[in-house]
């Protein structure tokens, strides 16, 4: 890789960290080259605007969660290990960061606020949504899981058990976890034919 492009990631690196901790609309040129400990004009070099740093941090955390999220499971044609392997790999995406999920706070920060930071979200959580989808939809192909299963419903109720633990993760760590745990097997377990 060029210096050029090695010094760019490492600043995106520091971003999503910062914005985990502060909000993707709290991410500005001049708190990041702070926290990076170079000057403005020199991030500014590589983004030129608030608005671009934001749209390059999005698709850079959305790289980083397939890698650590998705990538992983691929191996597994079992679809219901796989969905059990992405949930445990998503709560620990959680974790990454200091400041917990980058996307729970991105789309608290930009909801209803329109163009293109906030398209951009929706176009990463229904590709995501549709993921999960796919997973379903091959437990139901394989007779795994009950034909009639609403998948929009599904996702809804698997977003909510992630939603939940990070809530819990907050309020109950000691016992997050277990609770994520049994209520994944729980929701599978009643989808099963």
């Amino acid at each position: 890789m060029k210096k050029g492009t090695v010094t760019r990631m490492a600043i995106l690196r520091t971003a999503l960290d910062l914005a985990s901790q502060q909000g993707l609309n709290c991410l500005t040129i001049g708190n990041l080259a702070k926290a990076r400990g170079m000057s403005k004009s020199g991030v500014y070099a590589h983004f030129q605007s608030k608005q671009k740093l934001q749209l390059d941090l999005l698709q850079y955390a959305q790289l980083v969660f397939n890698e650590r999220v998705i990538r992983p499971t691929r191996h597994l044609e079992h679809p219901i290990e796989r969905l059990i392997s992405i949930c445990e790999h998503w709560y620990q995406w959680n974790h990454r960061f200091s400041g917990g999920c980058f996307f729970i706070g991105a789309v608290v920060g930009f909801d209803d606020i329109g163009g293109a930071i906030e398209n951009e979200l929706k176009i990463q959580q229904q590709t995501w949504g549709d993921h999960l989808k796919q997973c379903a939809q091959q437990a139901i192909n394989l007779g795994l899981f009950k034909p009639d299963l609403d998948l929009d419903y599904f996702v809804y109720q698997i977003n909510s058990l992630y939603l939940g633990v990070c809530w819990f993760d907050w309020l109950a760590p000691e016992t997050a976890k277990a609770h994520y745990q049994r209520a994944l097997a729980e929701l599978l377990q009643s989808y099963k034919q």
